[in-house]
C-alpha cells in the first residue's frame, strides 16, 4: 500500500494560473490512491517534445488506511516539501486544495500536472519529500515527514512518428482499484484495432474475457466484478501483438 501514496504528493508543487487540471471523479469511489501508480508509472517523453501527464489523488482521512501502524492518526492535510529527480525542463504544478501552497485535503479527489519540455534523455528516478499534518488522541498535532520512491520518467532522444507508433498500447489501468463491484479498464491506442481483455486469478485460471474494437486515443471497457471473491487478480490487455498485464484488487 505504501507505493500508492507517493504520487499523490507529486501533484502538490507550485500552483500555476496557466495550467490547471480537473479531478477525475471516476476515482471518487476508491478508499484512497494515486493514479497512475508505481506499476503504471509516468508517461515516457522525448527530448524537445512537450510533455504533460496528469495525476489524480485521493487522500484517506485516517493514516491507518495506508499503514496500520499509524491508525491512531487523523490526517488533516498533506503537503509536498520537494520533489527530486525530475528531468530538466519539467516541473510539477499543483492544484492546492487549501490556501497553503501544495496542500491536499482528505476524502477529496485532487489532481496536478507534470509539464514542460525535456532537454536531456535518460531514466529519471523521482523521490518525493512529504509532510503529513495529522493529529492523534493524547499526542495532539503532529508533523510526519516521509520520503517516497519508486516512480520514474523515461525520456528518449527525439522519437519520430514511426517510433511512437510502435507503442500501440499505453496508459493501461483499471479504475477504481481496489474494486468493490464495478471497475473500468482504460487504455490508449496509437492506432485503431481489436482489443482483448482477460481477467485471471493468481493461479492462472481465466475468470472473464471481453473484446472490443478500439479507436485511436483513450478507450474504456467496463467490467462487473460482483461475481469475484475478495482478493488479488491479474488482467491482460492485448492488441496487435502488444500486451500489458496489471493487478486488480477486489475488496468489499
Amino acid at each position: 500500500m505504501k507505493r500508492v501514496l507517493p504520487l499523490f504528493f507529486a501533484s502538490l508543487l507550485t500552483a500555476s494560473a496557466f495550467a490547471q487540471c480537473t479531478p477525475n471523479q471516476l476515482y471518487a469511489d476508491s478508499v484512497f490512491g494515486v493514479w497512475p501508480d508505481t506499476i503504471q508509472n509516468f508517461m515516457p517523453g522525448s527530448v524537445g517534445g512537450f510533455y504533460t501527464d496528469t495525476l489524480n489523488i485521493l487522500t484517506p482521512s485516517n493514516a491507518g488506511a495506508i499503514d496500520p501502524l499509524f491508525s491512531i492518526f487523523t490526517i488533516d492535510s498533506i503537503a509536498l516539501d520537494s520533489a527530486s529527480g525530475l528531468p530538466a525542463g519539467l516541473s510539477i504544478i499543483c492544484n492546492s486544495q487549501t490556501g497553503a501552497a501544495c496542500t491536499y485535503l482528505p476524502q477529496q479527489v485532487g489532481c496536478g500536472l507534470i509539464q514542460g519540455t525535456p532537454v536531456t534523455a535518460g531514466v529519471y528516478p523521482i523521490s518525493l519529500h512529504v509532510k503529513a499534518y495529522a493529529h492523534a488522541p493524547f499526542l495532539g498535532a503532529q508533523v510526519l515527514p516521509q520520503v517516497f520512491t519508486g516512480y520514474s520518467i523515461t525520456i528518449s532522444i527525439g522519437a519520430g512518428m514511426d517510433e511512437l507508433n510502435v507503442a500501440k498500447l499505453s496508459r493501461v489501468r483499471n479504475l477504481p482499484n481496489p474494486v468493490s463491484d464495478r471497475t473500468t479498464f482504460e487504455f490508449s491506442l496509437a492506432k485503431a484495432g481489436d482489443v482483448k481483455v482477460k481477467v485471471y486469478d493468481l493461479i492462472g485460471g481465466e475468470m472473464w474475457s471481453g473484446h472490443m474494437q478500439g479507436r485511436s486515443g483513450v478507450n474504456r471497457m467496463p467490467f462487473d466484478a460482483a461475481t469475484l471473491e475478495n482478493g488479488i487478480y491479474l488482467y491482460t490487455v492485448s492488441t496487435a501483438g502488444t500486451s500489458f498485464t496489471g493487478r486488480m484488487v477486489v475488496g468489499r
